[in-house]
């Protein structure tokens, strides 16, 4: 999987697909000839491949792609609404919230279907990032630093996956 946050013909990348993963879902519903194409193309562009149902792919990537750009979205809406003189956003804005707030800059047309399409999972993963948010908002408000401290470290796991 693999995108940025512009659009069209202007936003493509040589190389893109490189060493990034092709997921193939339901694959005993397909056509064994026509899949053997999609295969061999993927190959051709370097990526390698997936297998997996459907119905957790979607899931999969509620997780690690739908819930970045809702949050990235409602970071954005909130800094434009709180905010409201831009060149101190200019000024004052970090590469931290840069890459945070990136995925705003991603199209409506195609994001709205996707959350729709997958609202079962996507809301499932909004819940659970709501909470993840209040236990952070509750820390901060109570000051209770070893809680917050913790949350953080707990965070800190994501390193052993992401690297």
């Amino acid at each position: 999987m693999w995108g940025t946050e512009y659009s069209g013909p202007a936003a493509a990348v040589r190389g893109a697909f490189e060493n990034k993963a092709a997921i193939i879902c339901n694959e005993e519903d397909s056509d064994a000839d026509a899949l053997a194409w999609v295969e061999q193309m993927y190959k051709k562009i370097g990526m390698h491949l997936l297998r997996m149902d459907a119905k957790a792919h979607d899931l999969h990537a509620a997780y690690v792609s739908h819930i970045s750009h809702i949050t990235s979205f409602a970071l954005a809406n909130t800094v434009l609404e709180k905010e409201k003189e831009d060149q101190a956003i200019f000024e004052l804005a970090s590469a931290g919230f840069a890459s945070t707030v990136r995925l705003a800059k991603s199209n409506a047309h195609m994001w709205v279907p996707i959350f729709i399409q997958n609202k079962e999972h996507v809301l499932d993963v909004l819940d659970e990032h709501i909470e993840q948010l209040k236990k952070f908002r509750n820390s901060i408000e109570e000051s209770d630093t070893s809680k917050l401290k913790g949350l953080i470290e707990n965070a800190n796991e994501i390193k052993r996956i992401l690297k």
